[in-house]
């Protein structure tokens, strides 16, 4: 706190008690902060390390291509020099890059360079800009609204004013770069990204998507689906967010991650991990979207949902392949086990399909392949 300078910062993202003492608490805007002071005493070495260990530790997982958000461009930077080095990296990394870094209008930079969504080689390429919209529920910043259950005077907050995040999404949009805009609020902060997206008017084209899409009311829903929106979802959020009725109330807690809902309404989905917040262990999350916690961990989310929005292992198994290839925008390369599809796929100890729900988190990665080559024994 002191380094950062934020022990004494009047900031509203410090968290004070009621002395006005700084409780070690930090929450959004406050956190990018301390990330660049931790960056800047990395050298690019250092990032190279970290990604080379990143990309082994996927692979073993059975991770074979993963959506890298919130890149920096010294962890762009790392991961080019790479691949140079070793012709192609274990695994294939797709980049959604920070509008911003270090002063540097990244979108701009792009926009100059001629580099658009898809740009690079089949194990490295740029995808597009990540923008953080919101907070969390965890931390009530998530933008909601009506107010908190449990904070009656607080309604969370946008991160960026609608004029500021519109700018940046119409740039993003005219130089080609997919959007994938974090509205973890739900009902307010989806509501004005479907604004944005609905006044772009290409954001079928371009795929645009929201990531985590944690409450939704039901208009929300045939919004996402009329305007052709994609989600990024996480299912393993039912399990870690046991607080979560507590947070939003018996009457809103129907609307909490409701993947069957929009399943059977056409949405489409990608289900992630949003590593490393959760486990990347993709087994974890398979089994929470299959139980939602409900069979084993007693989850209080059940009770108001109970089993309706529980999905199959395979529309699992499906949303986390052909689906997450989807959200990339490269579902005729990737998430199928078919002739013509780059030869990414695993070999397992248990067969989902024929095991039951409670084992499934229990699926043990044997070997794992990468363009037909083996990068995890």
């Amino acid at each position: 706190m002191e380094l950062t300078g934020l022990l004494n910062a009047v900031d509203r993202d410090v968290i004070r008690d009621e002395r006005g003492n700084a409780t070690g608490v930090i929450v959004e805007r406050a956190l990018d902060k301390v990330e660049e002071l931790v960056r800047d005493s990395y050298t690019l070495d250092d990032y190279r390390e970290f990604m080379m260990n990143s990309m082994k530790y996927a692979a073993s997982l059975g991770v074979t291509t993963v959506g890298f958000v919130s890149v920096d461009l010294k962890s762009l930077q790392s991961l080019i020099m790479i691949e140079r080095e070793l012709g192609n990296l274990p695994i294939r990394v797709r980049a959604y890059l920070n509008p911003f870094d270090h002063g540097i209008d990244v979108i701009e930079l792009l926009r100059q360079l001629g580099i658009r969504a898809g740009f690079g080689s089949q194990y490295l390429r740029i995808s597009g800009i990540k923008v953080i919209a919101d907070g969390s529920l965890g931390a009530r910043t998530a933008w909601l609204s009506r107010p908190y259950s449990d904070d009656p005077g607080n309604s969370g907050r946008p991160n960026y004013g609608f004029e500021e995040l519109m700018s940046i999404a119409r740039r993003s949009s005219e130089a080609g770069l997919q959007l994938a805009i974090h509205g973890i609020g739900g009902d307010k902060m989806v509501e004005v990204i479907l604004d944005i997206y609905g006044k772009l008017g290409n954001a079928q084209v371009l795929r645009h998507r929201i990531e985590h899409a944690s409450v939704l009311r039901e208009d929300l829903i045939k919004r996402i689906r009329e305007l052709g929106i994609a989600l990024a979802v996480q299912p393993h959020f039912v399990i870690t967010d046991w607080w979560v009725v507590s947070r939003v109330g018996a009457d809103r807690a129907r609307y909490v991650y409701p993947f069957k809902t929009l399943i059977d309404n056409g949405v489409m989905l990608g289900f992630s991990t949003d590593a490393p917040v959760e486990s990347l262990n993709s087994w974890e999350t398979v089994y929470a979207a299959v139980t939602r916690g409900g069979c084993y961990e007693g989850i209080e989310l059940c009770k108001y949902t109970g089993g309706n929005e529980r999905v199959s292992v395979a529309d699992a198994l499906h949303y986390y392949t052909y689906g997450s290839a989807y959200l990339l925008r490269e579902e005729n390369e990737l998430g199928r086990l078919e002739p013509g599809y780059l030869a990414d796929f695993i070999i397992i100890d248990k067969d989902p399909l024929g095991i039951s729900d409670k084992e499934l988190r229990n699926i043990k990665i044997l070997e794992t392949y990468v363009g037909g080559q083996r990068v995890h024994l």
